[in-house]
């Protein structure tokens, strides 16, 4: 019956004008400005966070890992990143804000700070939940700043941005004596399977090319390696399983949608790769570096 009812409403015309119509009437997706995954990943992790975190122990089997053992190690990646923020710093700019956790910290801690989001999700949790942040709905190439900043944070947000863009922005917005705190994983080489993040040699001659210079880095990747070891526990013990348990479940109950859906099964193969690609901790150990670096501008460029 059920069968029926569904063949017969697909092949009504009335049915797929509606569905025309509808599909015409939503906005295009644009990641940068409803990122589905990290909004999932916040329903998840309930501490407003979302980036890889900072483990102590490099060693812990990722069957040890909890959510509070990985909520932890965020905390310990916050640490981190408010030992560069010294007490004359007041001003604080963060950049790619996530859900707000970063930004409510540094609040706490008595600084005066902004966050930019281009994310509608997220730009409206924040504004729904931490009231006392202020919040700017943009993507930074396009922010224009009313002040000038002690501290820029791009927290696994460069990656994001045009890098050209983004030093041309941070340059203006920036205070002379202020530092830009960039923390994400860069391409070591162009050969690995999944793209993301910056090439770090490009993010080298930006640096020189726009005269900026490191006062400081650190390779922490080594330190973010269990949780890619944790979410590709999590994928293999649960997620996949259930996958194949709901495909099983289709090909007995509906085999006539099961048998359309075929010609997709390697397209979804391929994806799935790619994606756990993107998680094997020695894949990313040998295609990309985690860093922490703080940047200011040089002393001859302020002559």
């Amino acid at each position: 019956m059920f069968e029926i009812k569904f063949f017969l409403k697909i092949i009504n015309p009335f049915s797929i004008i509606k569905a025309i119509i509808y599909h015409k009437s939503q906005k295009k997706y644009r990641k940068s400005r409803n990122d589905l995954e990290l909004m999932l990943y916040s329903k998840i992790i309930t501490n407003d966070m979302l980036h890889y975190g900072y483990f102590n122990n490099i060693d812990i089997p990722a069957d040890e890992i909890s959510i509070k053992k990985f909520q932890d190690a965020q905390n310990n990646y916050v640490k981190i990143i408010m030992k560069q923020i010294k007490s004359y710093h007041k001003n604080i700019l963060d950049v790619g804000c996530g859900m707000g956790g970063l930004s409510k910290i540094l609040l706490d801690n008595e600084f005066k700070v902004e966050s930019l989001t281009p994310d509608n999700n997220q730009y409206e949790y924040i504004n729904s939940k931490y009231t006392d942040l202020t919040v700017h709905h943009m993507k930074y190439e396009e922010f224009s700043a009313q002040s000038r900043f002690d501290v820029i944070i791009n927290s696994e947000s460069l990656q994001y941005i045009n890098l050209e863009k983004a030093f041309h922005k941070s340059t203006n917005i920036l205070k002379d004596n202020g530092i830009w705190i960039i923390i994400d994983y860069f391409r070591i080489h162009d050969k690995g399977v999944n793209k993301s993040g910056h090439l770090l040699s490009d993010f080298i001659k930006m640096t020189d090319k726009n005269k900026w210079e490191i006062i400081s880095s650190k390779d922490i990747t080594k330190n973010i390696l269990p949780t890619l070891k944790f979410a590709t526990f999590i994928v293999k013990r649960f997620i996949n399983p259930l996958g194949d348990f709901v495909l099983e479940k289709v090909r007995v109950k509906y085999s006539w949608f099961y048998y359309l859906i075929q010609q997709y099964k390697n397209d979804i193969k391929l994806k799935r790769h790619k994606e756990m690609s993107a998680l094997d901790p020695a894949k990313f150990s040998s295609e990309k570096k985690y860093m922490l670096y703080v940047l200011k501008k040089r002393v001859n460029y302020l002559k």
